[in-house]
């Protein structure tokens, strides 16, 4: 797998954000409304053998379906297809090796924590992971609470694991939402979490008017998704590590 690279920010020590295929679409979700509302150009996408034999139309022009778009400080990545468990290996430590080059200030990760009780919550709650305390730090002041017990499995365990390797900052995100439904709540919680963290005003108004749509423009997308997960024991995520009974 390779990126290839079409455009650069001129900026320093952006953030690069990943909003990839995962329980609730809720980095997907997010990604693409945050895409829409700074009206984000396209960067970069990702080339490779193991992916889908895929290519996307949009407005009749040919683009990837793994893509890094950018705008400002910020730097996104996104997918519109399911993403393999052949391929996260190399994803991830392609997305890794991209924010290296352009020496990031940290890699923010958009995900969701699937809750039983979804329909009872109205404004579903974000928790975090980090590489570094002082990024756990940092939420904290926000109302974020870290997720102090459990398990992170598929794309975003291989991109913090291949950071905390690498000692380079990064925070993943989780929003509670719908285990098997498309879940434009959590993703507008996420974004309210991101708005204050690196200081950006996106309006999440117009995502929740129009939540139900997104909610049937994402079922085949959410469909192949569940489909993916199921083959990386996601369902570890829900359970409590052995070394909490010791």
């Amino acid at each position: 797998m390779r990126v290839i690279e079409r455009k650069s920010l001129p900026t320093e020590e952006p953030y690069v954000v990943t909003g990839l295929p995962d329980i609730g679409l809720v980095g997907t979700i997010a990604a693409l409304h945050i895409i829409r509302q700074l009206d984000m150009e396209e960067m970069a996408y990702f080339e490779s053998d193991a992916l889908p034999p895929v290519i996307v139309l949009h407005k009749g022009r040919l683009t990837m379906p793994v893509r890094i778009y950018g705008r400002d400080k910020l730097y996104i990545v996104t997918s519109e297809i399911a993403i393999s468990p052949e391929v996260m290996p190399s994803l991830a430590r392609n997305i890794v090796d991209y924010a290296i080059s352009k020496n990031a200030k940290a890699i923010i990760m958009l995900g969701g924590l699937a809750v039983p009780n979804r329909l009872e919550i109205e404004k579903p709650k974000v928790y975090a992971v980090a590489t570094f305390d002082s990024l756990i730090n940092d939420v904290k002041t926000l109302g974020v609470e870290p997720l102090d017990e459990g398990f992170v499995v598929g794309i975003h365990a291989l991109i913090l694991r291949e950071c905390a390797f690498r000692r380079i900052p990064a925070l993943l995100l989780l929003a509670q939402c719908h285990v098997q439904y498309p879940d434009p709540g959590a993703a507008a919680s996420i974004i309210e979490t991101l708005n204050k963290f690196i200081g950006l005003n996106i309006n999440v108004e117009p995502l929740l008017k129009e939540a139900e749509s997104l909610r049937l423009k994402l079922r085949e997308l959410m469909r192949r998704t569940a489909a993916t997960l199921s083959k990386i024991q996601k369902s570890h995520e829900y359970e409590v590590p052995p070394m909490m009974y010791v």
